[in-house]
């Protein structure tokens, strides 16, 4: 399957920018297409990862008017607290993808910021339009949260 990564340098605190991220309700104004979200309970996996599910509701424009919308089920996982977490999204149509950030302290206050994009199911008919929606989706949401913290 294909996978892509991106990295950023956020100025604050890794533990800042972690649990930014690993709050669902934080996605709202990261997440460029999200319009509405529906948080769940707290879970935990049975190797006792913590489990963060919750929906959302993306609006997919053209020219500013709504052509499509998507309810997708996304789970964050807190696979290693304050240096990594996962977030998973599932589609109607079976598409699953993968995102995997990595929280690196560089420098007293600062953050690098690496995050991989595995898609490990998509019908090959929409690849390269997933592929591209996702590139463009984390580039933003990744944009949003260094313009989000450094502002505060």
């Amino acid at each position: 399957m294909r996978s892509f990564e991106l990295n950023i340098f956020i100025d604050r605190p890794r533990n800042e920018v972690y649990d930014h991220l690993s709050e669902p309700i934080n996605m709202i104004g990261l997440q460029p297409y999200l319009t509405t979200i529906d948080i769940l309970k707290e879970q935990k996996d049975t190797n006792g990862v913590l489990l963060r599910p919750f929906y959302m509701l993306e609006t997919h424009r053209w020219a500013g008017l709504p052509i499509f919308r998507s309810k997708v089920y996304t789970v964050i996982s807190l696979t290693d607290p304050k240096k990594q977490l996962t977030i998973r999204r599932y589609t109607r149509g079976g598409t699953q993808i993968a995102y995997h950030y990595e929280f690196h302290q560089i420098e007293e206050g600062r953050t690098h910021l690496i995050q991989k994009t595995d898609f490990e199911k998509v019908n090959k008919v929409f690849e390269n339009i997933v592929f591209n929606r996702a590139n463009q989706s984390q580039r933003g949401l990744l944009t949003n949260l260094k313009v989000r913290l450094e502002k505060q």
